[in-house]
């Protein structure tokens, strides 16, 4: 499928009083005219379908617009109310639900969860007996981000939750931040256990309906009964396709799994900088929301790569930082092809929202929008962040080239299997990453794994790497003293390694 030039654009303006009565002024008549124009150039540019933003400023909605084709192949153009899965940005809505839960008297921030869900149980015991609700949400459990554990499987949240104890953290507790999905998806369960709800429940019940966000929806089989929402498309051979939506996250949902829009987007932005309150109803309170935005772990690693740029940290549900001088919070949301980031600058009372159905250039396109946007209405001279992020790309493109070279200068060319091929044939599990089934083809080894085929490609001795899926994944065949293949050593990406028992 060959990417169209988008030249068609939706706009859909919200005004507030002041703007109204001032709309023939140039300044702001031109700011939006330019953040339009830079809009589409960015999207032709940087190849994006698709993509919804919305801004509020000054405690009202300020400009609401929709760009592109969200199917490509149906031509159908994206509105202000298509649904795009916003991924990761669910986790502020996790963290305002257990502020509710604060408000209520249900929940103490620094209380150990288990004496919640005494079912709770970690591979590491002190960290299981310690972890309160404020470390699971701002990622300084220990426990890497084994994402595997749901990616693609077919696993449902209680199973998910029941296999935690399987799974190794790599930092003591409280040593780094390490990003984590599973411990949101335990914030979830959470607050499933004090509410006596479900968590899609609670956050409809408390959040969605109190901020009228009447399209937003927290699974895929409530967006595809929507007539309004977006495709999915990656990068394959110079050309877009669908990227489709089998990624499992409504089984994390408190993780990642809220499908919004930019309209409804806008009242939870409005919402985050009213303090808790919306059309003048408190829906969290400022005590407890600012609980939310308070820094609690330096993000690692520690690099602030523009001056423009400060040190991050994360507090429940938001990353903190600084740009050019203004306190800032962000939060990105990445799954399948959909790439999201919400941003808010407290003490100059913005937001901006932004959302795209690709992910072929990964956050490039939302950060050059974004920080367009914030230095036209924070009055600032405009960077040229397209400039510098193209550059950041093409220079991890070189550095990554250059480490697969320097990784295949390390192979042992000639060095052999250490059996015959057919004795790495079989079923090999791991009690939480499930089931990875080994075959023998014509062309070699294949493995079957979260219902996808892939092949494995011999790089030298018994270590194999994964490709398609399981790409940047090693799976290294062990023997045991008899000198049968007995296990799989697959490590990866942040994660480890996992060793999985031949049956």
């Amino acid at each position: 499928m060959k990417l169209k030039l988008l030249l068609f654009a939706i706009f859909l303006l919200t005004f507030n009083s002041n703007f109204a009565q001032r709309k023939g002024t140039p300044t702001q008549a031109d700011t939006l005219n330019n953040i339009n124009n830079f809009v589409l150039q960015m999207m032709t540019e940087w190849k994006i379908p698709a993509t919804s933003i919305t801004i509020v400023k000054d405690g009202k909605p300020y400009y609401t617009f929709a760009f592109g084709l969200k199917n490509t192949q149906k031509n159908q153009p994206n509105t202000v109310n298509t649904l795009f899965p916003i991924a990761s940005c669910t986790k502020s809505f996790t963290a305002t639900a257990l502020a509710i839960l604060a408000d209520e008297g249900k929940l103490d921030w620094n209380k150990p969860i288990k004496e919640y869900m005494p079912d709770f149980q970690l591979y590491d015991d002190e960290a299981t007996k310690n972890i309160t609700a404020r470390d699971i949400l701002s990622h300084r459990t220990g426990l890497p981000r084994h994402d595997f554990v749901w990616l693609f499987a077919n696993n449902d949240r209680e199973t998910i939750f029941k296999n935690l104890k399987y799974l190794k953290p790599s930092k003591p507790l409280y040593a780094q931040y390490q990003y984590n999905n599973l411990m949101y998806m335990v914030a979830g369960v959470l607050v499933e256990r004090i509410s006596g709800k479900t968590w899609e429940s609670f956050i409809k019940e408390k959040i969605l309906i109190p901020l009228e966000m009447k399209n937003t929806v927290l699974t895929y089989p409530e967006m595809f009964r929507s007539p309004d929402y977006a495709m999915s498309y990656k990068l394959e051979n110079d050309q877009l396709i669908e990227a489709g939506f089998g990624s499992n996250v409504d089984a994390i949902g408190s993780a990642g799994s809220i499908k919004s829009t930019a309209t409804d987007m806008t009242n939870w932005l409005l919402m985050q900088l009213k303090n808790g309150k919306f059309n003048d109803k408190q829906i969290v309170s400022e005590k407890n929301l600012r609980e939310n935005h308070t820094p609690i772990q330096v993000v690692y690693p520690a690099e602030a790569k523009y001056p423009e740029l400060g040190f991050s940290s994360y507090g429940m549900g938001w990353n903190m930082n600084v740009y050019r001088g203004n306190q800032r919070r962000q939060h990105n949301g990445s799954i399948e092809g959909f790439r999201s980031q919400m941003t808010v600058f407290p003490n100059n009372n913005l937001g901006i929202f932004i959302t795209t159905n690709t992910g072929a250039v990964d956050y490039n396109f939302v950060n050059i929008i974004t920080n367009y946007i914030s230095d036209n209405l924070l009055n600032l001279n405009t960077i040229d962040w397209n400039s510098r992020l193209k550059k950041d790309r093409d220079d991890a493109k070189f550095e990554e080239e250059k480490k697969k070279k320097e990784y295949n200068a390390s192979r042992k060319m000639g060095a052999m299997m250490s059996h015959p091929i057919d004795y790495y044939a079989g079923v090999y599990e791991h009690p939480a990453y499930g089931t990875l089934q080994i075959f023998k083809t014509d062309k070699g080894l294949r493995a079957f794994y979260h219902n996808k085929q892939v092949e494995l490609t011999h790089f030298h001795y018994d270590y194999f790497e994964g490709t398609d899926f399981l790409d940047g994944i090693t799976f290294s065949f062990q023997t045991n003293p008899k000198g049968d293949i007995d296990k799989i050593i697959a490590t990866f990406p942040n994660a480890g390694d996992v060793e999985f028992k031949r049956k």
